[in-house]
C-alpha cells in the first residue's frame, strides 16, 4: 500500500485499486499499520474519518479476497444469459434486456435463475446488482423478479373474492 497526499494504491494478489480519500483526515503508514487522525472533534471530521477507514478497509478486502453479489431470478420464463461480454435477460418483457458488463468486474451465469457478480470494487459490485435488480424487481403479490439471495420480500394479500347476493 502506498500513501501520497489525498490518494491510496493498494495492491494485492486479485489486482489493484487507486482512490482519491478525503482530505480533511491525515494519513499515515507505519509498516503494516494504517493511522488515520482528525483535527478535530466536529461532527463534520468524525465522519470523514469514519468515511475514510471504511474505504480504506474496503480497498485492502477488495484486493485480497474480493468482493460478491448473488441474485436470483423468480418467475416463469424468466431467465438470464451469458453472451460474451453481454448479460441477456428475459424477464417478461416484450424483448430481452442486454446489459453489457462493466469494465473491472465479472459476471458468472451458473444457472438460468442465478446471477454472480465478482470485483475487487466493493461500490462497483453493489452497482451493478442494483442495476441488475432495477430491471424487474420484486413485486409484492406473487414475489417474481430479480432479488438478492436470501431477500425477504413481503407479500401481500391478493384480492378475495366478494360472495355477490
Amino acid at each position: 500500500m502506498s500513501i501520497e497526499g489525498a490518494s491510496a494504491t493498494v495492491k494485492g494478489p486479485k489486482g489493484t485499486i487507486t482512490k482519491e480519500l478525503p482530505s480533511v483526515c491525515e494519513i499515515k503508514q507505519d509498516g503494516d499499520v494504517i493511522n488515520i487522525t482528525r483535527s478535530t472533534e466536529s461532527r463534520f471530521h468524525r465522519e470523514m474519518h469514519g468515511l475514510t477507514r471504511a474505504l480504506l478497509n474496503n480497498m485492502v478486502v477488495g484486493v485480497s479476497e474480493g468482493f460478491s453479489k448473488n441474485l436470483e431470478i423468480v418467475g416463469v420464463g424468466y431467465r438470464a444469459e451469458l453472451k460474451g461480454k453481454e448479460l441477456v435477460l428475459q424477464l417478461g418483457y416484450s424483448h430481452p434486456i442486454h446489459y453489457p458488463v462493466p469494465e473491472g468486474l465479472t459476471i458468472e451465469v451458473p444457472e438460468q435463475t442465478k446471477i454472480n457478480i465478482l470485483g475487487i470494487e466493493k461500490d462497483k459490485v453493489g452497482q451493478a446488482a442494483a442495476e441488475i435488480r432495477g430491471f424487474r424487481r420484486p413485486e409484492p403479490y406473487k414475489g417474481k423478479g430479480v432479488r438478492y439471495v436470501g431477500e425477504v420480500i413481503r407479500r401481500k394479500a391478493g384480492k378475495t373474492a366478494v360472495s355477490g347476493s
